[in-house]
């Protein structure tokens, strides 16, 4: 996701933007789980640098995992609910959730940060700070949002707005690596995104 169709998108709600991205890359290419609640490699679509996205994480999350989605509704793991995204319209799609979340219940909103704090937001920060991932199905998805720092720290802001009531957010949150912990990174060579997130506030 470039700039351009950020500002394009940026005050969807989360079900528009599901559908805005289905109508962009299509729907699944087959289920996400299979019968017997295995992930389906039919479905990936990690060659275009995309990766799957269920779209009623809005209401459960964990929902490519075993344990989780056998306590959930089978339809859940229809392709037709299943979004393909870049890791930037991912991290969008999460922010989303913690705006409008499905369940009003205020701990839900748990269910969007998750994904943007303990994953996607740490492994971005890596990229823009200089890793390089030896995995190509990751190299894939990262050239696609490789040049788009600019709109990261963009999605960043809105989410920081959306957060910013929340008295267990904290913009440290946000700084974090996520290659760190497998020793594939420093934590340090990630000083000058972390000071960009955090001039944010």
């Amino acid at each position: 996701m470039n700039m351009i169709e950020y500002q394009e998108v940026k005050e969807y709600t989360y079900l528009e933007y599901c559908n805005y991205l289905q109508s962009k890359y299509g729907i699944g290419l087959a289920d996400y789980m299979t019968k017997s609640f295995n992930p389906n490699p039919k479905c990936k679509r990690t060659k275009d640098g995309l990766v799957a996205h269920h779209k009623k994480e809005d209401t459960m999350i964990m929902l490519s995992t075993k344990k989780v989605a056998q306590i959930c509704p089978f339809e859940w793991q229809l392709k037709e609910n299943i979004v393909y995204c870049d890791y930037l319209e991912h991290l969008f799609l999460h922010v989303l959730i913690c705006k409008y979340p499905a369940n009003n219940n205020a701990n839900f909103i748990y269910a969007g940060i998750g994904g943007v704090v303990n994953f996607i937001a740490p492994e971005l920060n890596d990229l823009y700070s200089g890793w390089i991932t030896n995995q190509q199905w990751r190299k894939n998805c990262h050239s696609k949002v490789s040049s788009d720092e600019e709109v990261y720290l963009s999605i960043l802001k809105q989410f920081i707005d959306i957060m910013k009531y929340n008295p267990d957010f904290k913009i440290d949150m946000l700084c974090k690596s996520f290659n760190q912990q497998f020793g594939l990174w420093d934590d340090g060579k990630n000083k000058k995104i972390y000071d960009k997130i955090k001039s944010l506030i």
